[in-house]
């Protein structure tokens, strides 16, 4: 693997398991055991490596995102996605558990923040209009806006809102939880043809949990 390659790796690691704001670029040189100059040729300080890293995730983020149109065509297919987009958020989990701080010191990156939750908005907000269309699920279409908007701050939030709870949540099971309270924001709508998808996630999420 190329130096630079592994500058990433390793600080994207860090970063998820410490925070970013309590790290340098020298913590990152040391768990490398490189010379800081050598970190510096690649990149010159935290703040390059910190925007590579969200170049990588913008950059996949986007792949999701754009990849779901006519893909999710049922209750089950929801699910999936939903799992997936978790996925990807966990793996630069760093920047969503201290979103509002990472922010203030990245004032470059909120504009291109924001602009990818607003894809994702619109990407959630055409998924449940092909569910609707499908007979999926049967919602007033004046309330998918703020069905969505709710399925946008539980993207968002979910592993700030975990940090503050007692319980203590592994990447898988916290991942499994957080795609069941999305779906139940969807069950009111699924009807009486959603039973079984409905007993299906039930029964899933408690065999994720066991």
């Amino acid at each position: 693997m190329k130096t630079r390659d592994r500058i990433l790796q390793v600080s994207l690691l860090l970063f998820n398991e410490e925070g970013e704001a309590q790290l340098s670029s020298v913590d990152v040189a040391n768990a490398l055991e490189i010379s800081p100059g050598n970190l510096y040729y690649h990149f010159k300080g935290k703040d390059a490596i910190i925007r590579a890293l969200y170049e990588r995730f913008e950059e996949e983020m986007r792949v999701i995102l754009r990849g779901s149109s006519g893909g999710v065509a049922s209750i089950e297919d929801n699910w999936v996605y939903i799992y997936i987009l978790l996925e990807e958020i966990y793996d630069f989990r760093f920047f969503y558990r201290d979103l509002a701080g990472l922010i203030a010191r990245y004032p470059d990156l909120a504009g291109r923040f924001r602009a990818l939750i607003a894809e994702k908005r619109q990407t959630i907000l055409r998924i449940l209009d092909d569910l609707a269309r499908l007979d999926v699920i049967d919602i007033d279409p004046r309330l998918m806006p703020p069905l969505t908007d709710q399925i946008i701050t539980t993207l968002t939030f979910w592993l700030a809102g975990d940090s503050l709870t007692r319980e203590s949540h592994d990447g898988p099971a916290l991942i499994h939880k957080t795609v069941f309270q999305v779906m139940c924001l969807i069950v009111p709508y699924m009807g009486k043809d959603g039973h079984g998808a409905l007993s299906g996630m039930i029964r899933h999420f408690k065999e994720t949990q066991s």
